[in-house]
């Protein structure tokens, strides 16, 4: 089995350091967010377009944190899926970031569009991903709140070996036990934790997307 991250597209990313800019509502406001103070950065990150066109289009980014999604049998091929309400911010989350974000609103999600994501399908035995199965790393491009569940929009960058990410569940923060760990069921948490440095320290990406 593979380890390398597989690419699904392609992004550029300014030098480290480099401002981040943030476009406010209103005429020639903008935000500019200094990455040494809030780890913000601007990607640039290809979207195909409803023409069938694939253009690049500039996103912030906040290393600071990472969403983790676990979803049931999820094959992540389409354009959203769901997350059962109760699943949705309420299980292995700091107690601060629970009060933060929980509640989907707004400034909530907009913030979260902005985290690294982890898009996962539950391990094929406890604490044991399947021979070929691949988490994703991306982005939360929208979240809906409906009757049957957290609708989550969703943008893929790299495929990634769930087998070695449950080998570095302790680095990325992912709860665990002896026989278990957070890959074992559904639902969805924000960790405060750098996903990309962790993931180039462990050597599972070499470059930021």
């Amino acid at each position: 089995m593979s380890e390398k991250p597989k690419l699904i597209s392609t992004a550029v990313l300014p030098s480290t350091g480099a401002s981040a800019n943030i476009t406010l509502p209103g005429d020639g406001n903008t935000l500019i967010a200094h990455a040494n103070a809030v780890n913000m950065k601007s990607v640039y990150i290809p979207v195909v377009q409803t023409n069938g066109v694939t253009l690049p289009t500039r996103r912030t980014v906040n290393e600071d944190y990472y969403s983790l999604f676990v979803i049931g049998n999820e094959l992540f091929n389409g354009s959203h899926f769901i997350v059962p309400k109760e699943c949705a911010l309420t299980e292995s989350i700091a107690p601060d970031l629970k009060a933060k974000y929980a509640r989907l609103d707004m400034a909530a999600i907009t913030a979260i569009k902005t985290f690294p994501a982890i898009f996962a399908s539950r391990n094929h035995q406890y604490c044991r991903a399947g021979e070929n199965q691949d988490a994703y790393l991306g982005f939360v491009d929208d979240v809906i709140i409906q009757d049957n569940g957290i609708k989550v929009c969703f943008h893929l960058l790299y495929a990634i070996s769930q087998h070695r990410l449950n080998e570095l569940a302790c680095e990325l923060s992912i709860d665990r036990a002896s026989a278990f760990n957070e890959f074992d069921r559904t639902h969805w948490t924000i960790k405060q934790i750098n996903l990309i440095e962790m993931l180039r320290k462990a050597q599972v990406i070499h470059t930021l997307f």
